[in-house]
């Protein structure tokens, strides 16, 4: 009976922590195809969750990503020297808070205090 009882919490306490895994997203700019690209994935290994999407050369719009339950997001952007994104995060029913961003070989820790997480990232040098 010990042994079950020792399995059920070990099984429950991963559960617990992956509930919890840090979320990714990369983002960059393919200059010959004029288009930002983002990658979204999560830092488990056993979790297949890559995801790929891109904003065309003539799209003004944002990536956007609504996490719920996750705890923190790390953003990576890889374009080029000088260049800026806007980063803007929403919690909850909190108002949107957005900034200016370099995003040159950059990478910008986002901890989540809400159940609800929102994201959006500009394309570079958006005015």
């Amino acid at each position: 009976m010990k042994k079950l009882t020792l399995s059920v919490a070990l099984l429950l306490g991963n559960h617990v922590v992956k509930a919890q895994i840090p979320e990714i997203i990369d983002v960059t700019t393919k200059g010959i195809f004029g288009r930002s690209e983002m990658v979204l994935y999560c830092e488990d290994m056993n979790y297949e969750d890559l995801e790929y999407f891109y904003i065309g050369k003539h799209n003004k719009n944002y990536h956007y990503v609504k996490y719920t339950g996750a705890k923190s997001v790390t953003v990576n952007m890889s374009d080029e020297v000088g260049d800026t994104r806007e980063l803007c995060t929403k919690q909850g029913d909190n108002p949107t808070q957005c900034k200016t961003v370099d995003s040159f070989a950059t990478t910008y820790k986002l901890v989540a205090t809400e159940k609800v997480f929102q994201v959006w990232i500009s394309k570079p040098n958006v005015k």
